[in-house]
């Protein structure tokens, strides 16, 4: 009986075993809806980053009180000094204010004239904000 030499299969074998273990690479494009919501959050992400920078800072306002907004990663800290019920508060953009919860009371920051704060010694500065009637803050 004649013996025919086997043929190894050990290199096909290794080959079809590195194919079966490798990573799928995704080449999936997105789908028009799938860009476009992602464009949308993008959009309106910066449109929030952009009103919010205009509260980013220190504001004054009477007998020492003032309001302060620092920037955070996804929010802002907004501390208000003074009489006013004062305290640390989550701040998040809410339209073109800037939205706190103080005293289980939702509060709009909105951007205004000292006239229109409420608080008279406010009344000939242009660069402020007012939390609520008779409560504002200015920039010097």
């Amino acid at each position: 009986m004649m013996m025919r030499p086997v043929l190894s299969l050990f290199p096909v074998l290794a080959s079809l075993s590195l194919i079966a273990c490798s990573p799928k690479t995704d080449t999936s494009t997105p789908t028009e809806a799938e860009a476009s919501a992602s464009s949308a959050a993008s959009t309106s992400a910066s449109k929030a980053a952009d009103v919010a920078a205009g509260y980013v800072g220190r504001w004054t306002g009477p007998e020492g009180t003032s309001l302060e907004v620092v920037a955070r990663q996804h929010d802002y800290e907004v501390t208000l000094s003074g009489k006013n019920t004062p305290g640390v508060f989550t701040g998040t953009v809410n339209g073109s204010a800037m939205q706190i919860e103080r005293n289980g009371e939702t509060l709009l920051i909105r951007h205004t004239t000292g006239a229109k704060t409420g608080v008279k010694y406010l009344a000939d500065k242009l660069d402020c904000v007012s939390v609520s009637n008779g409560e504002g803050y200015c920039r010097d």
